[in-house]
C-alpha cells in the first residue's frame, strides 16, 4: 500500500509540479472508499493502471466513470472521488504547473475546465501503451520512469513557448501580496482585456477566480494542520474579512460548512491506513488576492 509524492526529472520539471503514485492491494470499507475533493488550483493527467474511480458532483448526485487516461480539467466546485477495486488500485496523477497542460495540449484551456476527458483523443493512442506499461511496473520507481520517459518526447517536440503568463500563474500560487489586475496585466506587457483573456486561455478560469479558489483551499490546509487555530483568526490571516465571508467560500467550493468539511476529509483513505504526511509547515501556506 503505497501513497507518495515524486519529483519528475529534471528536465520535465518546467512543465510538471510532481507525479502521485497511490496503490492499494488490501480492499477499503465501502463507507471509507469515497473521498472528498475541494476546489483546488490543479490540473493534472491521470493513469489508472489498475481499478478506476467514480466522480460523483454532490451538488448535482451526478456519477460518472472516469476513462482510465483521464485529463482532469481545472475544478471549480466540489467533488467526491469513490475508489473501485478491480482487485488492486494503481493510480499515477500528473500534476502540471501553471499553463503547462496548454503547452502541451494546444487547445485553450477553458474547454477543459471542469471537465474529465479521455486522454486518448487530446494526447495520443500512445496512452493505452503507457497505461499498461504502469500497470505491470514492479515499483515506483519503474512508474516514475516511464512516465518520464512519455513526458520528455512530448516536451521535445515543443518550441520553447514559456510565457510571462505561466509565470505569473505560478506567482499567484505562492506570493502572499495583494497585487491588482492592473499591475498583474503590466508585468505581461498587455492591456487588463488582453491579459484576462489569454490567463483565462492558459489557465482555463479568471485570475480573480483563479486567485479565490487558491486562497480557499490554501486556507483549508492551514486549518487542518493547525487545528487548534480558531476559525475566525485563520480567515483574517488569509483576507477574509470575517468567518461569514470564508464561510461562504466554503458553501461554493467544498459544498458545506468548514467543520463539517474537515470532519469528512479527515476520512479519506489515505488518513484511515496512517499514509498521509502534513502537505508542508505551516509557514509555508501563503495567499494572493487580486484587486480589480
Amino acid at each position: 500500500m503505497l501513497v507518495k509524492e515524486i519529483l519528475p526529472n529534471l528536465a520535465l520539471q518546467a512543465y510538471i509540479k510532481s507525479y502521485l503514485i497511490v496503490r492499494f492491494d488490501t480492499p477499503i470499507p465501502k463507507e471509507f472508499a469515497t473521498k472528498p475533493y475541494p476546489t483546488r488550483i490543479e490540473q493534472s493527467l491521470n493513469f489508472f493502471a489498475r481499478g478506476y474511480i467514480n466522480n460523483q458532483n454532490p451538488a448535482t448526485g451526478e456519477s460518472v466513470r472516469v476513462a482510465s487516461t483521464a485529463i482532469f480539467g481545472q475544478q471549480v466546485c466540489r467533488l467526491n472521488f469513490e475508489t473501485i477495486f478491480q482487485p488492486d488500485f494503481l493510480m499515477l496523477m500528473v500534476n502540471f504547473k501553471a499553463g503547462a497542460m496548454h503547452r502541451l495540449l494546444r487547445i485553450p484551456n477553458q474547454e477543459l475546465t471542469t471537465k474529465f476527458c479521455d486522454a486518448e483523443p487530446l494526447f495520443s493512442t500512445e496512452m493505452r501503451i503507457v497505461n499498461d506499461l504502469i500497470a505491470n511496473a514492479k515499483d515506483e520507481v519503474e512508474i516514475v520512469g516511464i512516465a518520464d520517459e512519455f513526458f520528455l518526447k512530448k516536451v521535445r517536440a515543443l518550441k520553447n513557448d514559456a510565457n510571462q503568463i505561466d509565470k505569473i500563474g505560478e506567482l499567484l500560487l505562492t506570493n502572499p501580496t495583494h497585487f491588482s489586475l492592473n499591475w498583474l496585466a503590466d508585468q505581461a506587457c498587455l492591456s487588463p482585456r488582453q491579459f484576462e483573456r489569454r490567463f483565462t486561455e492558459r489557465m482555463g478560469i479568471s485570475p480573480k477566480f483563479y486567485s479565490r479558489i487558491n486562497r480557499f483551499y490554501q486556507t483549508f490546509l492551514y486549518k487542518e494542520t493547525n487545528p487548534g487555530t480558531d476559525w475566525l483568526t485563520v480567515a483574517l490571516n488569509f483576507g477574509y474579512t470575517d468567518y461569514y465571508h470564508l464561510a461562504k467560500d466554503f458553501k461554493q467550493f467544498a459544498n458545506t460548512s468548514p467543520k463539517i468539511m474537515l470532519e469528512q476529509y479527515a476520512r479519506r483513505p489515505e488518513v484511515l491506513f496512517k499514509f498521509f504526511e502534513p502537505h508542508r509547515s505551516a509557514s509555508a501556506y501563503r495567499t494572493v488576492i487580486i484587486d480589480t
